[in-house]
């Protein structure tokens, strides 16, 4: 090898300190970029100048670019240097060189020199590999706000889905924590943060506001510069593509791996993907957690914690500890706990609201919680009162907003006229006026991802947070043309809906009408829309929907119960009718008026509207409304013991039903004959009934004339007959799913049973259906008093 002449060499390694701290590795670094020009110099009188062959068989996992980087003096892209890998390198330098002869001879080149040159190197990469880099710290985590509360459950279990030292199987890399604005979960991420590190589950928290809902959002580029910054990297140290900079992120997680630290990166507020995709960390110690109102996780690989609202106690919990933070000695909450759950319920149990509410507290001394539950009850105030300089539920529910697209934007706007509390995809479709089911569920969906709504896995029904109703409404009326189409698109449907399956209380007692069982599971899931439904209509105007709604819900609220509910319904009907002036509504409404003051107690109410739905239909000729204004009368001059007067009240109804050519049952009528003692002909009214109702095809009334005629079996004595008269009524409500019928009828049968000397086995076994019935109803009195009854002799 020619002697390269005025080539200057410098010494070996051992004539350079390495020191520690911020200048780690500096000494080794520049002994490498030495040791890299040497080579250049060798490569060049070996005839390989550009290096391809000396890198492809040094190996090593250095690049052509990565010596240059050395050659031109830099860091390199890994910042902090992977000291095996160099060492590597440097051993296939060595290997290549002797190959190829380059070294072997010459003063300053030959072989004794090359091989110390070379040991001194290793010697000293060896030992910085051995020891690690000594790594930036982090800046200190936030601190976690005071009065933290309600979320130690959802605490436990992030950490436990992000503690390290799971196995591979059950290791998580990544978690996100979806919910809406406000809901803390920021605050539960610091939390996380602060007790991980106490646990010693990470060394480092690296905590990243992302601003993902900020008018100055980061993207993946400016997200990685913060990080990398945070990692210890000099600004001159960031390459400026997005690629290069995940893979010097990812090469600095390496380097804490290879320290053994396990670091926890925070990433918060981010608000898409894409931000947050270059920090998911390859397998090993660390752990990414990101904070969102969006839903991404899928998109990260991430396991999802979907963060709700508080629970009551917790949120009343959380008010108290808010105002108590400012006024230690503060007890108002405590002192007036209805107070205090009523202006937690207002605040939807939403962690911002109750902070701001607390804030109204503890801002005015004298207010009292259950006057600033007044004050939240108007809707259209409540987001006005839930601000607090630059807290504000609305100024949160605008950032989401504002993000959303045109099509998302206007669903929202447009689920806002739904009167209930909920709402199906079907419901959805009907306000928006969208044909395609798909197109409407695919809208949804994206107002959930974006925390605006929320779909009950299990009914798969849409429901707004109270607040965010609250600020929809708002949107909704700036443009009440559009709204007010939507409403009455969903009330129509609603009113489709209980028409279809639900059915009229008046007009089935009679052969001909053939309507089929109410589907009781549809109406229940729709019944506090279609009971809302009927406020709404009446509010907005539409005295068609309203009383056509009301008579269409009217027997499934008498079903299931709801007499309250069905007394307001049939108010709202009654005063739409007279507004608009039709006498045969009118009419129904006093019926059903009347009937519910009965079951409610109130006879002389009752007997008073009854007479006057009596009067108004002759008056105006209505011959079959008059049949049951007579009916329901003559049931309630029954219950007040006028049994010869309810007696005939049920004759008139009779004839008037057969003058209009109708064959009609005379249920009703033979519960009056059995009351007057009059047992045989009360079975024939019984029997008679149970044929036309068969013939009818109504399942309830038929499972009601067996009753019936099972009570009339046994008040005259013949007991087995009345068993086997109960057990076909009971079969009837099982299959309907009447159960407070099914609760009354099993009590009687279980009476009769034990009159009738059947064993006690069956007779509780028939009373706990009884209870179990009734406790379905939500009357836990009648089931403790069916249970109480004994089951054989005393």
């Amino acid at each position: 090898m020619a002697d390269t002449g005025g080539r200057r060499r410098t010494g070996g390694a051992e004539g350079h300190q390495v020191g520690r701290g911020r200048g780690q590795g500096a000494a080794a670094q520049a002994e490498i970029r030495e040791f890299a020009r040497e080579l250049a110099e060798l490569r060049a009188d070996a005839g390989d100048p550009s290096g391809p062959q000396l890198c492809k068989a040094a190996g090593g996992g250095l690049s052509t670019s990565g010596v240059s980087e050395l050659l031109g003096g830099k860091r390199g892209a890994y910042g902090i240097p992977r000291w095996e890998t160099v060492r590597a390198f440097v051993e296939g330098c060595r290997r290549h060189a002797e190959a190829v002869g380059i070294g072997l001879d010459g003063e300053r080149g030959g072989t004794a020199y090359w091989r110390r040159r070379h040991g001194e190197l290793v010697k000293e990469l060896d030992r910085l590999e051995q020891e690690g880099p000594v790594l930036s710290a982090f800046d200190p985590l936030p601190a976690v706000p005071r009065g933290f509360t309600g979320r130690e459950a959802d605490l436990g279990g992030l950490l436990a889905l992000l503690d390290p030292a799971a196995g591979e199987e059950q290791a998580v890399l990544v978690a996100s924590v979806h919910g809406m604005g406000g809901m803390g979960k920021t605050t539960l991420g610091l939390a996380v943060g602060h007790e991980a590190v106490r646990r010693g589950l990470f060394s480092g928290v690296l905590f990243l506001d992302l601003h993902g809902y900020d008018d100055s959002v980061l993207d993946a580029g400016q997200v990685l510069d913060t990080v990398l910054r945070a990692l210890g990297a000099a600004p001159e140290q960031i390459p400026p593509g997005t690629d290069q900079r995940a893979a010097l992120y990812r090469a600095r997680l390496d380097a804490r791996t290879r320290a053994g630290e396990r670091v926890l990166v925070l990433a918060d507020n981010a608000s898409a993907a894409e931000q947050v995709q270059h920090l998911v960390p390859p397998p090993g110690p660390h752990r990414l957690l990101v904070t969102s109102r969006d839903d991404f996780a899928a998109a990260l690989d991430a396991s999802l914690v979907d963060l709700d609202v508080l629970t009551p106690a917790q949120a009343v919990q959380l008010l108290d500890a808010a105002v108590r933070l400012v006024l230690p000695k503060d007890a108002r909450v405590a002192a007036d706990p209805a107070g205090a759950a009523r202006v937690a319920a207002l605040c939807g149990h939403l962690p911002l609201a109750l902070r701001i509410a607390a804030g109204q507290l503890a801002g005015d001394r004298g207010l009292q919680p259950d006057q600033l539950a007044d004050e939240l009850e108007d809707t259209a105030d409540r987001l006005d009162l839930l601000e607090d300089g630059p807290r504000a539920v609305r100024g949160v529910l605008e950032r989401s907003y504002r993000r959303l697209a045109p099509t998302h934007a206007e669903m929202f706007r447009l689920l806002a006229v739904n009167p209930g509390p909920d709402l199906a995809l079907e419901a959805a479709a009907a306000a928006t006026g969208m044909a395609k089911l798909k197109d409407v569920r695919l809208r949804l969906v994206a107002l959930s991802r974006a925390s605006l709504i929320r779909q009950d896995p299990e009914t798969r029904r849409w429901r707004m947070h109270d607040l965010v109703r609250a600020y929809a409404d708002e949107l909704a009326r700036e443009d009440p043309r559009r709204s007010a189409v939507a409403l009455r698109r969903l009330l129509e449907y609603y009113d489709r809906i209980a028409a279809t399956r639900g059915g009229h209380q008046f007009d089935r007692y009679y052969v001909g009408y053939g309507q089929s069982a109410m589907d009781l599971a549809a109406l229940d899931a729709e019944r506090a829309n279609l009971t809302a439904a009927v406020h709404a209509a009446r509010e907005a105007g539409h005295h068609d929907l309203v009383m056509s709604l009301a008579d269409n819900i009217a027997e499934y609220l008498d079903v299931r119960r709801r007499l309250e509910d069905g007394l307001a319904v049939v108010k709202a009907s009654l005063a739409s009718a007279e507004e608009v002036g039709d006498p045969r509504m009118k009419a129904l409404g006093l019926i059903q008026f009347g009937y519910l003051m009965q079951e409610l107690g109130h006879l002389e109410e009752s007997e008073s509207v009854q007479r006057s739905a009596v009067a108004l239909c002759h008056e105006c000729g209505f011959s079959r409304t008059e049949a049951a204004a007579w009916d329901f009368l003559g049931m309630t001059l029954s219950g007040q013991g006028r049994l010869e007067e309810a007696e005939l009240a049920q004759r008139t109804s009779l004839a008037l039903y057969r003058k209009e050519g109708l064959e009609v049952s005379e249920s009703n009528l033979g519960l009056i004959l059995q009351e007057l003692g009059r047992f045989e002909e009360a079975e024939q009214a019984h029997r008679a009934a149970l044929l036309v109702l068969q013939k009818s095809g109504w399942q309830a009334g038929e499972a009601i004339a067996w009753h019936n005629l099972g009570t009339t079996m046994r008040s005259s004595g013949d007991l087995e007959q009345a068993v086997k008269a109960a057990r076909q009524a009971i079969a009837l409500f099982r299959e309907l799913d009447y159960q407070y019928n099914l609760g009354w009828a099993a009590d009687e049968l279980a009476d009769t049973l034990l009159a009738a000397g059947h064993p006690a086995a069956e007779v509780r076994a028939v009373r706990e259906e009884a209870a179990a019935a009734h406790r379905r109803t939500g009357d836990e009195a009648k089931a403790l008093a069916a249970l109480a009854k004994p089951d054989g002799p005393s």
